[in-house]
């Protein structure tokens, strides 16, 4: 494809998408959004210095001037990927970026779009997710601790967080023997090359206690950028004890794990050479029994765990793991089986329902824009990808109606009437676009002011007429001003629609689709304002 730079400052000058044309890493065009996003104050003042390479971590020099060599002597379009940059001052940004080869004042170049993302997992989010939880939970770096709730604080000794983090060196908590293969091990998880398991750990207090730990380690983007490690921890010191009494004290075994499983606060039991439940504490009841009255025994149903303890036996190991097994009660919970020398089987059971909650919100919290609870440009991709899968398993073409559409003079409500104001306009927007589609139809916030809907199977007249009909609506959005209700403020949209999929004799991808209706939408601007300019791809003339 040929650019020219009069042509590309017209399709992307404007754009809210940064867009930065380079040859070898040095940049020959750059829109406004872009050097902005690097922390330039304008296009002047970065291309007063367009070596490209100051931006880029130095651990990644030697790929990025790979990538860019490889790309400018191939052709097409090279995919989208997450990269890590440095600002000018020096803070980080991520940003999700497409490479492109293009044709340039006679020879080749690589045009290169940016959309920052927010892919980092925040203090705040944590804390508010997990800081009361009962489960300990530590966000760590290089034995580091950068965040603990007070679970986790309490767990390992301290009076409370504040207590706890005036010393975060948790590499002391280690035993000297074990601390080489710890070190190891997080190293492993922070480059990527692992990922985290759940294992049990004996760590040593300030006071020369012990607690032992069931750990759950996973790599996760903290908020300046980095990666980091968010460990969650379970206190099985009593899970432990208790295996340790009945190793001692074998000879009153009956006795001893009857009062010992009573106590553990995570769900055991004991079953006997013939599987049937013989001891078993409160916890593993509300699990596994059903409900009982008159204080009558529950009845168990431990169907799953017996097929397990069958294989187990059958292949001749003396343990077995079931992970995220769905109880009766309908709670998730991680099993943890161990045979025991009389042909018993001793089973504890960890309830993750709650943590695998949290999870989820995590997830969400990552794929949404959190003002507005539209989708983010990451989780649009992502379910985009999963309407396709589930077209093409019903053996049905994948079609869809693509609008973008981006506010008008939204920049005056801001300055005008202040941003509170505006961030009512943004959440009333997507609320209007949400109601007016079906569940199966997607929004997404691209970013400021900009959104876009994907219609899935929808022709190109039902994508002008909901086009149409989404625009009628925003212009009939009213935001009051101030608390009294009496004034008000209203705003326009120009649209940009087409069609993408598998139609047309020629399958059109969502990123192409996506620049068909973005182009279209700044026609609606060249045009006006608030009106839809519909186009085909590869068609020149508005529709």
């Amino acid at each position: 494809m040929r650019f020219e730079p009069t042509e590309i400052a017209r399709l992307y000058g404007r754009s809210r998408v940064g867009v930065v044309v380079h040859k070898d890493l040095e940049a020959v065009y750059v829109n406004d959004a872009y050097a902005k996003m690097l922390g330039r104050r304008d296009v002047s003042d970065f291309m007063s210095d367009p070596d490209m390479r100051q931006y880029i971590p130095p651990s990644f020099h030697h790929e990025a001037d790979k990538l860019s060599n490889s790309f400018q002597k191939s052709s097409g379009f090279h995919g989208w990927k997450k990269v890590y940059n440095i600002r000018t001052d020096g803070t980080p940004v991520w940003m999700e970026i497409s490479d492109e080869t293009v044709e340039w004042e006679g020879g080749n170049a690589v045009l290169t779009t940016a959309q920052m993302i927010d892919n980092g997992t925040t203090a705040m989010q944590v804390d508010h997710m997990l800081g009361r939880s009962f489960i300990g939970v530590m966000v760590h770096r290089n034995m580091t601790a950068l965040y603990v709730n007070e679970s986790f604080a309490r767990l390992m000794g301290a009076k409370d967080v504040s207590a706890f983090m005036e010393n975060p060196n948790i590499l002391r908590f280690i035993p000297d023997e074990n601390r080489p293969r710890a070190i190891r091990h997080v190293a492993a998880i922070l480059s990527g090359e692992r990922r985290g398991d759940r294992h049990r750990v004996r760590d040593i207090l300030d006071d020369g206690s012990s607690v032992w730990r069931d750990l759950t380690d996973e790599r996760i983007l903290w908020y300046d950028g980095k990666p980091a490690i968010l460990t969650t921890a379970h206190d099985v010191r009593d899970e432990v004890e208790m295996h340790q009494q009945l190793v001692r004290a074998k000879a009153s075994l009956e006795q001893a794990v009857t009062e010992v499983i009573r106590m553990v606060p995570s769900a055991v039991a004991m079953l006997d050479d013939k599987l049937e439940v013989i001891h078993f504490n409160h916890e593993f009841s509300r699990l596994f029994g059903g409900e009982t009255t008159d204080g009558a025994e529950p009845v168990f149903d431990i169907s799953a765990l017996h097929e397990c303890c069958a294989e187990m036996m059958r292949n001749g190991h003396g343990h077995a793991n079931i992970d995220e097994m769905q109880t009766p009660s309908g709670r998730l919970a991680d099993i943890r089986m161990n045979m025991m020398d009389d042909g018993g089987v001793m089973v504890s059971a960890t309830d993750i329902t709650d943590h695998k909650r949290k999870e989820q919100m995590l997830d969400t919290l990552a794929s949404t824009d959190a003002l507005t609870r539209a989708l983010n440009r990451r989780g649009f991709e992502s379910a985009v990808s999963r309407l396709r899968e589930i077209r093409h398993l019903k053996d049905k073409s994948w079609l869809f109606g693509l609008i973008v559409l981006d506010l008008d003079y939204f920049k005056d409500v801001n300055d005008t009437h202040g941003h509170a104001v505006g961030d009512r306009v943004l959440e009333r927007v997507a609320d209007t676009l949400r109601q007016a589609l079906r569940d199966d139809d997607l929004v997404v916030r691209l970013g400021g002011e900009e959104f876009a809907v994907l219609l899935p199977s929808a022709t190109a007249a039902v994508t002008k007429r909901i086009g149409e009909r989404l625009s009628n609506m925003i212009r009939e959005i009213r935001v009051p001003i101030d608390k009294s209700g009496t004034e008000y403020v209203n705003v326009t949209a120009s649209f940009g629609a087409t069609v993408g999929g598998e139609g047309r004799q020629k399958f059109i991808e969502l990123s192409e689709a996506m620049k068909v209706a973005d182009e279209a939408m700044y026609a609606a601007k060249d045009a006006g304002r608030d009106q839809l300019v519909f186009r085909f791809a590869g068609q020149e003339q508005d529709s």
